[in-house]
């Protein structure tokens, strides 16, 4: 690869990564009042306090998204319990955690990466969740957006033989077939990156496709901060006004009219000790001089009554669930789902896009295992909520459901909120209705019903 175009790439994604590390510094509650501040860029001599007061809003609401839709794993069915099995065995622990990284990942940064590969050293199925300011994917022309090209680009801190710290830039480019590697002296905070690779690195891959999966936040690619960032900007500076002025309100302002002393270490060393303050005599024979005081005013009501819009439009614009509201005691299932319904459109425009990444991970999974037909297998995905539920009435549907014989045993199974593992309970249902009904064959036998040679012993 042309080093001229990598050091193009480079420069022209700097805007793209600056965006990115603003939005990663709101997720860590370090927003930009922390940076600005409140105070006038002159002097004022009744403003002391600076106070830069950030509030986590987008993290709490990142939180609960994530949470809401990924505290349960997604669940995939195939139609063949084999193939469950493996592809559950191939995906690991991590799989859950991962999960919930790329949302939080496409949650800050509009899109979250997966990158796949298989270990070199015992050939297993491996992948993990690629920071979203080292990807810029190359799709083709055409409206379905194939990903045919992906360039990776990160810093890497490496110890010389004698200990010394140096900084390297990693510049990767992939495509289906092999991979391109480049190690840059340096780093991308423009201090000196040298654009001569000192090590070169090219290897094939046999994974038939370029191996990182995309994970949208929404179909427009839109963060969810941009929809509140505003909002947390002045919540933040009418908190960091209120601190300051609650400082600066504590100290008198002295206004001091033909002072008679020296200068103004005289004249607090006055105030303090004989607690008076001596003033200029005029020709007249009558003092001219006078101490006044001034102090600042806080209008509390004014700032608690628009703390508390901002607040309520945070969470309005960022579909989160509303905070301290105690009326869902004992409400019912329809009453919680009507509380939900925000942050449900929100995790649901989510989930769509999720989905078809999830459908393409769990193909490569699929064509690692030698599965046939792995490009038509009919994959179905199962998502369950994290939320307030009304167990007594869940329970109530479930049983009712299972009398009418309205659906399947399978079904009230993979839909019931404490199951995990669908085909593991199933299988513990089948072995105790097993276990019941020899219990009730035994307990029938021993009563005269009937031996197991089904001999009659009347004549």
């Amino acid at each position: 690869m042309d080093i001229n175009k990598i050091k193009r790439i480079i420069t022209q994604d700097y805007e793209r990564r600056r965006q990115i590390a603003i939005e990663k510094k709101y997720y860590e509650n370090d927003n930009i009042i922390k940076i600005t501040g409140i105070l006038p860029a002159d002097t004022d001599p009744l403003r002391n306090a600076d106070n830069r007061v950030s509030h986590n809003f987008h993290q709490l609401i990142t939180d609960e998204k994530v949470a809401y839709m990924f505290t349960n794993p997604v669940l995939f069915d195939t139609g063949d319990e084999n193939i469950n099995k493996q592809i559950t065995r191939t995906l690991g622990d991590d799989f859950k955690s991962e999960s919930a990284y790329l949302c939080t990942n496409a949650t800050n940064n509009k899109v979250g990466w997966l990158h796949y590969w298989i270990d070199s050293d015992d050939k297993s199925f491996q992948y993990a969740t690629v920071e979203t300011e080292q990807c810029l994917p190359q799709f083709d022309g055409k409206l379905k957006k194939k990903l045919i090209g992906f360039y990776r680009y990160y810093e890497v801190v490496e110890d010389d033989e004698r200990y010394n710290i140096k900084s390297y830039v990693i510049f990767e480019f992939w495509d289906n077939k092999h991979c391109e590697k480049y190690k840059f002296k340096g780093n991308l905070q423009g201090t000196g990156l040298t654009y001569m690779p000192e090590a070169y690195e090219e290897f094939e891959h046999e994974l038939g496709d370029v191996p990182f999966i995309e994970f949208k936040n929404n179909r427009n690619m839109i963060s969810d901060l941009k929809k509140y960032k505003d909002l947390i900007d002045i919540y933040d500076k009418v908190m960091s006004g209120y601190a300051n002025d609650l400082e600066d309100i504590q100290q008198l302002i002295y206004i001091l009219e033909n002072y008679g002393g020296e200068d103004l270490k005289e004249f607090l060393g006055e105030l303090k000790r004989f607690k008076t303050v001596k003033t200029e005599t005029g020709a007249d024979g009558r003092t001219n001089g006078g101490l006044k005081t001034l102090s600042i005013e806080i209008p509390v009501e004014a700032r608690n009554s628009i703390l508390e819009i901002l607040k309520k439009q945070i969470y309005e614009s960022g579909q989160a669930l509303q905070q301290d509201n105690e009326d869902f005691g004992n409400a019912s299932g329809v009453a919680l789902k009507f509380f939900y319904r925000k942050l449900e459109l929100k995790a649901g425009l989510t989930q769509i896009e999720f989905e078809k990444g999830f459908s393409k991970l769990i193909r490569a999974v699929m064509k690692f295992l030698n599965i046939s037909d792995w490009k038509t297998i009919t994959i179905t995905q199962t998502w369950t909520r994290n939320m307030i539920s009304n167990d007594l009435e869940n329970a109530q549907i479930a049983n009712e459901s299972k009398a009418s014989e309205t659906i399947s045993d399978e079904t009230i199974v993979k839909n019931h909120p404490w199951v995990e593992n669908p085909e593991e309970e199933l299988k513990k249902l089948k072995t105790q209705k097993e276990e019941a009904q020899k219990r009730q064959q035994e307990l029938f036998a021993n009563a005269g019903g009937f031996d197991d040679n089904n001999n009659d012993d009347t004549e």
